[in-house]
C-alpha cells in the first residue's frame, strides 16, 4: 500500500475549504473529475474511506476528520518554517562560518570585529582548514581556499594571491650577516618545511639554496617555522601576510619569491542570503583593503 503524501493532503485541505468537489477544483486550479480522481488516490493510501457523498454536498468520515486536521496541522507547520527560513535569509543575525588556511586565520584577526561593528547581530566563527572544506554539506558557509574550486555549485567571490618572502630575526642577522643573494643562503642556518610542503613553492623555494651537508630544522607549518624564525633559529619562508605583521621579523629580500592563488567561495544555494552577502562584502573589501600586505608587494618598495 503507497503512503500518503503531500498533494493527498492538499486535496483535503482544498475540500475543507470549499466544501465541494468543484470548489476544491478552483482552489487548487484543476478540473472537478482531477479532484475526485486524487480523493480515491487519498483514500487508497489511507486504507479507509474519507468523505461521504449525498447528492451534491459531502461530509467527512472520522478518518477523514483525523486526516484533515493532520492535513492542518502540516500546513501550519510549512507556513511557520517557510516565514522562518525567509526570515533567517532576509534578517542580519547569526552565526556565518568561514573556514581557512592557517595563514587566512592569522590575516583575518580582526575582522569579526569589523562584521560585529557594522552588523550587530552578525557574528563570524573562522575555522581553521587545511583541507577541502565541503559546502554544499554544510562543513562551513564560507571557504578561503588555495585549491581551484572545480564543483559548478561553488561560487567564486574573490580571487587573489598569497605572496612569500624570506625572513629572519634582526638579531640573526646581526651575528651571521645579511646575505646579498640567495646563493649566499648557503652559509646560514635555514628554517625549512617537512617534505610533504616542500613540493609547494611557498615552503620548498628555499630547498634549492640549502647547504645539503648542513643539519637541516624543520617545521611542519608555518606557525612552527615562525616561532622558530623569531627565536632567531635561521633564516626562513613565511607568507608575506605573516612575515611584514610580525615587529620581530624583517625580510631578507625585498621581494617576495612566490605568488600562490587563492579564492574566497560560497555555495550556490546561499546566494540569496543576507547575511551571507553582508559578510561576503567585508571579507572581499578586507581582501582588496590590504591587497598590499597579502601579495607582499608593497613592503618590496
Amino acid at each position: 500500500m503507497a503512503e500518503p503524501n503531500w498533494s493527498d493532503f492538499r486535496v483535503l485541505l482544498a475540500l475543507g475549504e470549499a466544501g465541494s468537489i468543484a470548489g476544491a477544483g478552483r482552489i487548487l486550479d484543476v478540473h472537478g473529475s482531477t479532484i475526485s480522481r486524487r480523493l480515491a488516490a487519498a483514500e487508497a493510501a489511507f486504507g479507509a474511506v474519507l468523505i461521504v457523498r449525498g447528492g451534491g454536498d459531502f461530509a467527512f468520515t472520522a478518518e477523514g476528520m483525523a486526516a484533515l486536521k493532520a492535513a492542518e496541522a502540516m500546513e501550519a507547520a510549512v507556513t511557520e518554517a517557510t516565514a522562518s527560513v525567509r526570515a533567517a535569509r532576509a534578517g542580519l543575525e547569526g552565526v556565518v562560518r568561514i573556514a581557512c588556511v592557517p595563514t587566512a586565520m592569522h590575516f583575518l584577526r580582526g575582522f569579526g570585529d569589523q562584521v560585529s561593528e557594522r552588523h550587530p547581530g552578525l557574528e563570524v566563527a573562522l575555522l581553521s582548514a587545511r583541507g577541502v572544506i565541503d559546502l554544499a554539506k554544510g562543513d562551513a558557509d564560507i571557504s578561503v581556499r588555495t585549491a581551484r574550486p572545480t564543483d559548478l555549485d561553488l561560487v567564486v567571490a574573490h580571487s587573489f594571491t598569497w605572496g612569500s618572502a624570506l625572513y629572519a630575526a634582526p638579531d640573526y642577522l646581526e651575528r651571521h650577516g645579511h646575505p646579498a643573494t640567495p646563493a649566499d643562503l648557503r652559509d646560514h642556518k635555514l628554517v625549512r618545511y617537512g617534505t610533504g610542503l616542500t613540493h609547494l613553492c611557498a615552503f620548498g623555494w628555499i630547498e634549492a639554496f640549502a647547504d645539503p651537508q648542513a643539519p637541516a630544522q624543520r617545521v611542519e607549518n608555518s606557525d612552527s617555522a615562525r616561532v622558530m624564525i623569531e627565536a632567531g633559529a635561521g633564516i626562513g619562508p613565511l607568507f608575506c601576510a605573516v612575515g611584514d605583521t610580525c615587529p620581530g621579523l624583517v625580510r631578507v629580500f625585498p621581494d617576495p619569491f612566490d605568488q600562490i592563488d587563492s579564492w574566497i567561495v560560497y555555495h550556490e544555494s546561499a546566494r540569496g542570503s543576507a547575511r551571507m552577502r553582508a559578510v561576503l562584502d567585508l571579507l572581499v573589501g578586507w581582501h582588496i583593503e590590504r591587497r598590499a600586505l597579502v601579495t607582499g608587494i608593497a613592503a618590496a618598495g
